[in-house]
């Protein structure tokens, strides 16, 4: 009886290793390869007076490559502003239709020029990415263009209630969108901390 209690004490560590080590995921995926294809940078938190955009691309030639993922860094500017104003639009409730349209499609179209490219950086497996950088002074000044336009079109909305409303939003710190090749017309809250 000794002999087999003492043989079960001693399994009982190789076991419990076996039962603590780590599986693969059921997907099949390997999350290591994902870590190393994606930029420790890509998930930081901007400065308070900051907006990051990150966008990558993969194409045969680079450059392509390079100007697809700085474009949709841009792009991913565009939709943190765009779900800057959907958020105060929620608590904005006498906005009309219309008008909300026609502001999401203004955000949409802007080049976002001033937004400038900060980091780059090719992952192993050959998808570019980029990180922009868009002072929130500019995205102020942006959005309050167009809120001006919208009360001179839609006399209901009240521009300043709209940027007063917004403020407190863009103070707030925002993790940037990623945007890639699926991702780039999507319309998503923007994550917050």
């Amino acid at each position: 009886m000794k002999k087999a209690y003492l043989f079960f004490i001693m399994l009982m560590p190789l076991v419990s290793f076996f039962a603590c080590t780590s599986h693969p995921p059921a997907d099949g995926s390997d999350s290591s390869e994902m870590d190393v294809n994606t930029p420790r940078w890509a998930g930081e938190i901007p400065p308070a007076d900051i907006i990051w955009g990150v966008g990558s691309a993969f194409d045969e030639k680079q450059s392509d490559a390079m100007r697809t993922a700085e474009k949709r860094g841009r792009e991913s500017v565009g939709r943190m502003l765009r779900a800057y104003t959907s958020d105060v639009f929620k608590r904005y409730t006498d906005v009309p239709q219309d008008a909300l349209e026609d502001i999401n499609g203004k955000i949409t179209q802007a080049p976002f020029d001033e937004a400038a490219a900060i980091l780059r950086w090719k992952a192993p497996n050959g998808v570019w990415w980029y990180r922009v950088e868009y002072k929130k002074a500019d995205a102020r000044a942006f959005l309050s263009g167009i809120f001006d336009e919208e009360e001179e079109l839609f006399p209901e909305f009240d521009a300043t209630r709209a940027m007063q409303l917004l403020d407190p939003r863009m103070a707030g710190e925002d993790i940037p969108f990623q945007t890639g090749a699926e991702q780039s017309d999507e319309e998503v809250d923007a994550p917050r901390l």
